[in-house]
């Protein structure tokens, strides 16, 4: 049954997929860039997941699970310059010019050599069964993922900002249910791949209320 839910997130996420590179295209911005790198390790860790029992314990999964927690560590803090790019395109003037971009773009590679320093280095793979999955979790794993907190909380202070400034809720209702949702990981683990799914589905719509034609925009 959660093998299904897997395989319908990561089917969800390849539609989001092609909703965003349809938006570069006929809008070119390096913000969708980043998200497209994100939806694409997001759809890996659901597929592998979602095929694990398939697949079986082994070398062979454990091979492509890795790709799991590397791209997690590398490209989730990129949500931050994602989320910066979604309030220069709806004009937030505190997220335009050269400093906040060039000081959340600090912060975002301050958090990838967190996560590569906490979650990768020492990234020791186990199997682990959960209803009728079966996936290799992180034996050194110590709590939840710093970088990944900090990331969601920097992307509820934007939503919140987007709220207030342009009356756009999209993104901190999303950033919010990730919250939420992974906190609730600890104990059903498959909330967290939702709440991902939810912020992604904020993000683009985000993205697109931008580029709505003036006619459509609310006054």
């Amino acid at each position: 049954m959660l093998s299904a839910l897997f395989g319908m997130i990561a089917v969800a996420e390849v539609v989001l997929l092609a909703l965003v590179l349809t938006m570069r295209r006929r809008h070119p911005d390096w913000a969708l860039t980043l998200l497209i790198l994100v939806i694409l390790a997001l759809i890996w860790d659901n597929t592998i997941i979602a095929l694990g029992s398939t697949i079986g314990e082994g070398d062979t999964l454990e091979a492509l699970s890795y790709p799991r927690y590397i791209t997690h560590g590398l490209l989730v803090p990129l949500l931050i310059m994602v989320g910066v790019g979604l309030g220069r395109r709806h004009g937030i003037q505190s997220l335009t010019g050269r400093t906040a971009p060039a000081i959340f773009g600090a912060l975002t590679v301050l958090l990838i050599a967190a996560g590569v320093y906490l979650d990768i280095l020492d990234l020791d793979l186990e199997p682990t069964r959960y209803a009728d999955t079966l996936r290799y979790t992180n034996a050194a794993s110590h709590g939840a993922p710093i970088p990944a907190v900090i990331t969601i909380l920097v992307l509820i202070g934007i939503g919140l900002t987007l709220q207030l400034r342009a009356r756009r809720p999209w993104l901190l209702a999303g950033a919010v249910t990730m919250f939420v949702a992974a906190a609730l990981g600890a104990v059903a683990f498959w909330t967290g791949n939702l709440g991902e799914l939810a912020l992604i589905l904020s993000i683009w719509w985000t993205a697109a209320q931008s580029i709505r034609p003036a006619h459509l925009t609310p006054p």
